[in-house]
């Protein structure tokens, strides 16, 4: 309560808008009759002196608050008030000594300087009211853009902490979708292994089967019909059907060798991959009508079965995408075997493969046919690199196989390289 009364008492004393054009009339009324009534209960303790010190401090206080047009009114109102009431002759207008005209004069002397300083303070008052209402609304509008800030900020963390929980959850699901893919690529990469490795067991046994039943029951078929031949007293129709016929186990038996030979060439594993290159590229040459340009050394030493096996099937599935897709005259194949690794390469004079299939090709094997997957995965499986180049014009198939882990395989000795 104590702390109000100062503040209250500087309200009263704060300037009012010009708008307020009412309200600062008849304040300027009621301090007029305030002035006359305090000075009539002061009458009995003043006398005939101080007539005016009532109205003085009415003007002055309608100046301040009210402004310079209500503290005129307030002073003359108050004037007459007083002159008619207080100054003798009492209840009449009249003056009649020389000493009431100068107070009077003195009194609106006094009035107009209260006045004018009053009017004065009221306009700095006013300016400084608005500086004040000015920063407070700047304050306030401060004030609610930052707790605006404020709650923008918060909504903002909150989301962001959200999203962050989202994120990680979804990390989280991609990883581990992530690693259920990548042991599902693995398990059917060693699927894929297995079934090419069973495949190339299954194709050694067709092609011995072949080899041993097949061809010993058509030779068979072709020395019983050449003992029909010799005996006696053989119609010359009979024996030419017997022509005919041994001429027909002659191509079948012809027929099952190369197939057994191209399902799995007994030169592969007795004489080593240079001898089986030679003979199916000179087969191939032959069926193909594509000339082929043979590049492999000499001498070689043997790298082990496994990468003879791979050397090989990449060679044959090369070769026959040569024949069915590149529409190449002729191809080129060469076999290098430096002491760390094996490096063979297939290239033709073809159409090539576009530049989009050609990435990926070697990026992936997404878009790429089962001969070139299964020959990665060959490759792979060893430790080696296979890349498919374009040319212009051509295509060539590059493959390099360490040999680095075949240490502990036993090396047979360099033979010569049959033609």
């Amino acid at each position: 309560m104590a702390g109000g009364s100062p503040a209250h008492a500087l309200t009263i004393f704060t300037p009012l808008p010009r708008p307020q054009l009412v309200r600062r009339y008849a304040i300027a009324l009621i301090a007029a009759i305030l002035a006359i009534l305090v000075r009539w209960s002061l009458d009995p303790v003043l006398g005939h002196v101080a007539f005016y010190v009532t109205l003085y401090i009415s003007v002055a206080f309608c100046a301040i608050v009210c402004g310079f047009v209500p503290a005129v009114l307030s002073g003359i109102l108050g004037f007459l008030g007083i002159f008619y009431w207080f100054i003798d002759p009492r209840h009449s207008l009249q003056f009649i000594r020389q000493q009431q005209i100068h107070s009077m004069v003195g009194a609106f002397l006094v009035c107009a300087v209260l006045t004018a300083m009053g009017e004065a303070n009221r306009r700095k008052q006013l300016r400084l009211n608005g500086s004040i209402l000015a920063l407070t609304n700047e304050g306030r509008e401060r004030k609610r853009a930052e707790d605006e800030l404020r709650l923008a900020h918060d909504q903002l963390e909150l989301r962001v902490q959200q999203r962050t929980r989202q994120l990680s959850e979804t990390l989280v699901r991609l990883e581990s979708e992530i690693a259920v893919r990548e042991r599902t690529e693995e398990q059917l990469r060693h699927l894929s292994l297995r079934l090419m490795t069973l495949q190339d067991e299954e194709r050694r046994r067709i092609a011995r089967e072949l080899h041993d039943t097949a061809g010993q029951t058509l030779a068979a078929i072709k020395m019983c019909a050449s003992l029909i031949r010799q005996a006696e007293h053989s119609r010359p129709e009979v024996v030419r059907l017997i022509d005919e016929l041994n001429t027909f186990a002659d191509e079948a038996l012809q027929e099952v060798r190369t197939t057994s030979y191209l399902l799995h060439p007994p030169l592969l594993d007795e004489a080593g991959i240079a001898s089986a290159a030679r003979w199916f590229v000179e087969g191939f040459a032959r069926r193909s009508g594509i000339q082929v340009r043979c590049d492999i050394p000499e001498r070689i030493d043997r790298p082990p079965r496994d990468h003879e096996l791979v050397l090989f099937r990449v060679l044959q599935e090369s070769l026959t995408n040569v024949h069915r897709h590149s529409g190449a005259s002729s191809a080129s194949i060469r076999l290098q075997c430096n002491p760390d690794h094996l490096k063979l390469e297939v290239g033709d004079n073809g159409k090539g493969i576009p530049e989009e299939r050609l990435q990926s090709f070697n990026t992936s094997s997404d878009g790429a046919g089962v001969g070139i997957a299964g020959m990665r995965e060959r490759v792979r499986e060893l430790g080696g690199h296979l890349e498919i180049r374009s040319l212009n014009p051509g295509t060539t198939i590059s493959v390099a196989l360490p040999l680095a882990k075949s240490g502990s395989s036993q090396k047979p000795a360099a033979l010569p390289v049959s033609h």
